[in-house]
């Protein structure tokens, strides 16, 4: 069985603040998709559970789900 929470965990997330929207932006770069908060933090949670719905929708209709990227940050 798929461990949705394993694949949320790992995924890739990009958070910004928008002066346009008066928000923060959240978007999983795996899954293309976004969600906002008036914080960072309501921002991730509001993409992590955008994330588990969309996982519980792609499961449901027999798609595969995508694997997390691995990304390499320079300092």
């Amino acid at each position: 069985m798929i461990d949705i929470l394993e694949y949320i965990k790992n995924y890739s997330y990009l958070v910004e603040f928008s002066l346009e929207d008066d928000a923060y932006l959240a978007k999983c770069l795996e899954l293309g998709i976004m969600a906002h908060g008036d914080s960072q933090e309501e921002a991730i949670q509001e993409i992590k559970e955008a994330v588990r719905v969309h996982l519980l929708m792609l499961l449901e209709e027999g798609e595969q789900i995508p694997e997390p990227k691995s990304m390499i940050v320079n300092y």
